[in-house]
């Protein structure tokens, strides 16, 4: 069976691509972007190894920011197409991938990106705005982003003296799915 699979992969170059650049779990964006290769065509062929056995959907309920992690097959093609890769580990954070596939989507990825200190939306805003990040987003939206972050437990409110504005700033597990998205955000 692996044979056969790895043939079918080895026919075609984006296969080839897509499938090395899975070393975490990736949406069909996140993968567009490492590998170049187009959102829709990634979809289809997330979609192709999935049926196939090489990936695995991991929030198949989610409309749009789908996560795909590679089984145990997909590992054993990904070996023989890049001998030198490392070995990646089967074994996945403890991350709720729902909730991670969620906080995927554009607006919501960019503001936990910029949280490296208690901060509040206006100074988010200005943030985003001097990375040059292509997101554009208001303040209000950074706000309701950050309301139901806080509803969702990945930042919390820091009253700081002297200041009217709480600031906010990310708990251990909006740690743990910022540096999953840098990673995502990494290229190859």
């Amino acid at each position: 069976m692996t044979s056969n699979v790895y043939e079918w992969i080895k026919k075609d170059k984006n296969r080839e691509n897509i499938l090395v650049s899975m070393t975490q779990p990736l949406t069909a964006k996140q993968i567009s972007r490492k590998t170049g290769i187009g959102k829709d065509s990634c979809s289809y062929l997330l979609s192709k190894f999935a049926a196939k056995g090489v990936t695995v959907c991991l929030n198949p309920n989610a409309r749009s920011s789908r996560l795909y992690w590679i089984t145990d097959l997909g590992g054993k093609c990904q070996r023989r197409l890049r001998p030198g890769l490392s070995e990646l580990t089967r074994d996945l954070p403890s991350v709720n991938w729902e909730l991670y596939g969620w906080v995927c989507y554009n607006h919501r990825a960019a503001v936990i990106r910029i949280l490296s200190e208690p901060m509040q939306p206006s100074e988010m805003k200005r943030k985003l705005r001097q990375t040059g990040s292509e997101v554009r987003i208001s303040a209000n939206n950074i706000r309701d982003i950050i309301r139901l972050f806080h509803k969702k437990g990945i930042v919390r409110q820091v009253a700081v003296r002297k200041k009217a504005h709480p600031r906010y700033e990310l708990t251990a597990q909006g740690i743990q799915i910022q540096k999953l998205l840098n990673r995502a955000h990494s290229p190859l």
